[in-house]
């Protein structure tokens, strides 16, 4: 398993000018690794392979990211509506009371209104 992945990452990395083929008792131009043509096929394949898969987790993550955010993005927009609405009615309820209050003072103004003969003028005294 390690000779594949070595040989996998070789090959990965190899240049035209590092791979030949060679018939039998042919001397190699080279030194480095004999393999059998099946060999060579299988570890070509398992490369191609691996890059296939790589390619499709990447895209399954950047979908799955993808997904994720535009999730986060509908949450916080009816976050932000829910929000607004709850403002809105807050605002409503303390107009309501600001309301109550201001009837409340004007009866309690009307109950201790001075009459007119009653009333004192305040006046500053001088020094």
């Amino acid at each position: 398993m390690f000779n594949n992945l070595l040989l996998l990452a070789l090959l990965s990395t190899a240049s035209a000018e590092d791979f030949t083929v060679l018939a039998e008792d042919q001397p190699a131009p080279f030194e480095g690794v004999l393999l059998s043509v099946p060999a060579a096929a299988e570890i070509l394949a398992k490369h191609e392979e691996a890059k296939l898969k790589c390619e499709l987790e990447l895209e399954f993550q950047l979908d799955t990211a993808g997904t994720q955010c535009k999730l986060d993005k509908k949450l916080l927009e009816a976050r932000i509506v829910t929000l607004d609405q709850q403002y809105t009615e807050v605002i409503a309820q303390k107009d309501l009371v600001i309301d109550k209050q201001q009837a409340i003072i004007k009866r309690s103004d009307k109950h201790l209104a001075i009459p007119p003969h009653r009333r004192v003028a305040l006046t500053r005294r001088s020094p």
